[in-house]
């Protein structure tokens, strides 16, 4: 007999011969499979943790990022608002602290004057006036001739102290910082103390659609009065010095020298 064959009815008989009782011994009372011993996984564990670790720092540097990039943190409830005209107009307004809250151009000239790599968010007024004068002197807005530069101011605020405070502050600030660049100047407001409020808002009103601050569209209504061949979209884009020469030659009885109806300035 070949060892294959024999092989195979070895095989055959072991099938057939043996019995199956496997499904006998599952069920037996005595029939158990024991549990399974859980190892400890180091590296499961350690790779969980170190997720979560990942994702706390990565949520700390959200808020920090978020802290940073909104600028310092200052009281942001609006004291005072600030306009200030050359040809520029520019919108400063400050909180209790004289502050810088938010600065806008109010005209395009005045975009010129607002440096976008500048935050003045939190910058004290003081220091924000100094920025304002040499960039209007660097990009020309101030001239040097025998004739003042004329700069036009308004404040406006609820509480009086702090619009006749902020008023001669500016003043005196703007002054000191035309008098270093050896500039001549002068500071002026135009009193508006005779509107009604219904006036001053749609002072207010109209101003914001030519942009143009109250206290320009204020001089350039006043030259209007005088001679009606002039409108606002002719004036609009002159400048403070320009508007007041027309004034001077409008009404050249009137005094418009600094204390008048005028802020005091260089004298």
């Amino acid at each position: 007999m070949k060892k294959s064959n024999f092989e195979e009815r070895i095989s055959t008989s072991f099938k057939t011969e043996t019995p199956d009782i496997l499904d006998r011994i599952k069920s037996s009372d005595q029939f158990y499979v024991p549990e399974k011993v859980k190892k400890f996984d180091f590296n499961r564990i350690f790779n969980k943790r170190l997720s979560y670790s990942l994702a706390s720092v990565f949520v700390l540097a959200i808020v920090l990022f978020s802290i940073l990039s909104s600028g310092p943190s200052i009281d942001s409830v609006v004291a005072s608002t600030v306009t200030i005209d050359i040809n520029p107009s520019i919108e400063i307004t400050l909180n209790d602290n004289d502050e810088v809250i938010n600065i806008t151009a109010i005209n395009s000239d005045g975009e010129l004057l607002i440096d976008r790599d500048i935050k003045f968010k939190g910058l004290s007024l003081d220091r924000t006036i100094e920025i304002i004068i040499a960039e209007a002197i660097k990009r020309g807005f101030i001239i040097d001739d025998t004739e003042d530069n004329i700069i036009l101011i308004d404040v406006s605020s609820n509480q009086a102290e702090i619009k006749e405070r902020v008023e001669q502050y500016l003043e005196v600030k703007i002054t000191s910082e035309m008098a270093k660049a050896a500039k001549n100047i002068q500071v002026r407001r135009e009193n508006r103390q005779e509107l009604t409020d219904d006036e001053e808002q749609e002072l207010e009103d109209t101003s914001t659609q030519y942009q143009l601050s109250p206290a320009k569209l204020y001089l350039i209504n006043r030259i209007i009065m005088e001679d009606n061949t002039y409108t606002v979209d002719i004036l609009k884009s002159k400048s403070v010095r320009e508007l007041y020469r027309i004034i001077n030659t409008l009404l050249p009885e009137e005094d418009n020298s600094p204390g008048n109806n005028s802020g005091p300035g260089n004298n």
